[in-house]
């Protein structure tokens, strides 16, 4: 079952929604976990630091890299081998986004967004396991989104060690404190 294409710049909930996945499903969870890591073992071991697979007017750009200061044969390259080295689970995912030209969508969205949450543009993306930082571009969307996340209660352990997020009716992120 293919799916229509997603823009890399949409949200993770956007984004597993498109997929036909429950974003409050504990199994999604782990599908999108397994999804980026396979993105993330191929950004670091084909594009984290090559200069050389730069558009020319990146070439003087100090690492981490944006995805678009990649040149699109590099990026259709990662997405393409990425696919080829799928796991079976992930291939079900991976056909999803397949289209009639250009590069698989849900292997893209994924490599982009690994990208980006190490490319330092992203100014909510601070903590250094850049992991932690997926859930928030839930709170970038619109303005009732961004007071629902503004309205949630910070829990933290005795010696602030761990800190949650909470709503209403779920624990929302846990976050390690060093």
């Amino acid at each position: 079952m293919m799916t229509a294409p997603l823009i890399r710049s949409a949200t993770k909930r956007q984004f597993l929604i498109q997929l036909g996945l429950d974003p409050n499903d504990v199994r999604t969870s782990e599908t999108y976990w397994m999804l980026k890591d396979e993105a993330t073992r191929a950004y670091e071991a084909q594009l984290q630091g090559r200069s050389d697979l730069l558009r020319p007017e990146y070439a003087s750009q100090e690492p981490p890299y944006a995805a678009a200061h990649f040149t699109a044969e590099a990026f259709s390259s990662v997405v393409r081998s990425i696919y080829l080295g799928a796991s079976s689970e992930a291939r079900v995912y991976y056909n999803r986004g397949r289209v009639a030209q250009g590069d698989n969508w849900v292997i893209s969205w994924m490599l982009y967004h690994v990208c980006r949450y190490r490319d330092g543009r992203n100014i909510r993306a601070r903590s250094r396991d850049f992991h932690a930082d997926d859930d928030l571009d839930e709170c970038h969307g619109s303005e009732a989104l961004r007071q629902a996340c503004m309205e949630m209660v910070i829990v933290a352990d005795e010696d602030c060690r761990w800190i949650k997020l909470r709503d209403d009716d779920f624990l929302v992120k846990v976050w390690h404190v060093l």
